[in-house]
């Protein structure tokens, strides 16, 4: 019996819809992301000096992901400031085919803000093809004086390969973005108020968040 046949056995026949993935994938690659990854991005995330959430270690949070077909498992993390507002969010997908690391900054700022830095930062060319996005969020429990303004910055960049190599390049990846987001989020903390400091910030930035 093949495991497209077992895995098919245990599910209802009253589901509507079903998803099966190989068993043996899954235990492969969520082995690869906990022995050979998650230890180097844990240690990243604590060095940051910052609240981060990726549930107990013994509970690693992993999920499924399609990519053209390949099943692929993501490692999902987040890192906080004090006031529990969110800095970076990152997911590293692993496959038999390679990897693929998404990450997400979160740009809080206040309402003083001139809208003239605001659009300087939402028109960057760095980042055509994946354009920061603006919001505006008002809350009962964060002074307007703190982030009022929200610029979401995201990117991702992958390789298609399952040499070494790319293994360490994908760490790699993973430990300057988790850098450079706290270096992000510790020049922006008390806003951006002249063109020198947006630019100070974007260049930081450009580091891990230029599109490709």
């Amino acid at each position: 019996m093949s495991w497209i046949e077992r895995e098919a056995s245990k599910v209802g026949s009253t589901r509507d819809r079903v998803i099966l993935e190989n068993p043996a994938v899954v235990a492969e690659l969520d082995e690869l992301l906990r022995t050979t990854f998650w230890p180097g991005v844990r240690g990243a995330l604590v060095r940051t000096g910052y609240a981060w959430r990726s549930v107990e270690e013994e509970r690693i949070p992993i999920e499924s992901r399609w990519s053209e077909g390949d099943l692929g498992r993501s490692l999902l993390f987040m890192v906080f400031d004090e006031l529990s507002l969110p800095i970076l969010r990152g997911a590293l997908t692993v496959s038999r085919e390679g990897y693929l690391f998404e990450r997400e900054f979160f740009l809080a700022l206040p309402r003083s803000t001139e809208p003239a830095l605001l659009f300087r930062i939402l028109s960057d060319k760095r980042f055509v093809g994946n354009a920061p996005t603006l919001t505006i969020e008002e809350s009962d429990r964060i002074p307007e004086s703190r982030a009022y303004y929200w610029i979401h910055i995201e990117s991702g960049e992958g390789h298609s390969s399952r040499d070494w190599t790319l293994r360490k390049a994908a760490l790699g990846d993973v430990e300057e973005t988790i850098a450079t987001s706290i270096a992000m989020y510790e020049r922006s903390i008390d806003g951006l108020t002249t063109e020198e400091e947006v630019e100070e910030f974007l260049a930081l930035a450009a580091r891990c968040f230029e599109s490709c």
